[in-house]
């Protein structure tokens, strides 16, 4: 009995993961204070970073204003898996939007639009296996990706100070 009680827990603890992710779930923010930074210098070491970070600062910015202090771009990041579960999702994408809103002293990370993306693929038990790209819909890779995400204002603020020491080369 206790045999039976232990397998009908795991089963319905390894069910919470695929809880359905709703469209307010898949939009998140973050506001990180950047003390002794203007938002002229906050908006400019956001636009470097985002140009460091990912292919194309001109691809990826879709919107920026510099007076209002707002960036919006489109990013995407691979898939932050570990283990075993990297066998299976070694080449799924996540698509995102990252809208940056600057004030003096601070920033806010908003991260909406979040897709999962992956190839088609081909094994000899399952066949040809088409290719996907839409929301995230389980709970558990909102999981996996949320934290990367919104350690990219902890990425950004260390990165603001950077370039000061590099003006006399």
């Amino acid at each position: 009995m206790k045999l039976f009680f232990g397998m009908i827990s795991l089963f319905l603890a390894g069910c919470a993961g695929l809880q359905p992710v709703t469209d307010a779930d898949r939009t998140f923010e973050r506001v990180v204070e950047a003390p002794g930074y203007s938002k002229e210098q906050i908006f400019n070491g956001t636009k470097i970073w985002i140009a460091e970070n990912f292919k194309s600062a001109k691809a990826v910015l879709e919107y920026e204003n510099k007076d209002a202090g707002t960036l919006i771009g489109n990013g995407i990041i691979s898939y932050p898996c570990s283990g075993l579960e990297c066998i299976a999702k070694a080449d799924w994408k996540v698509p995102f939007t990252m809208r940056v809103d600057i004030k003096d002293q601070k920033f806010r990370l908003t991260f909406s639009n979040l897709h999962l993306s992956w190839p088609p693929s081909y094994n000899r038990t399952y066949g040809a296996q088409p290719g996907h790209d839409g929301p995230i819909r389980t709970k558990s890779d909102l999981d996996a990706v949320r934290p990367v995400l919104l350690k990219f204002g902890d990425q950004l603020l260390a990165s603001f100070g950077k370039d000061k020491g590099k003006s006399d080369w």
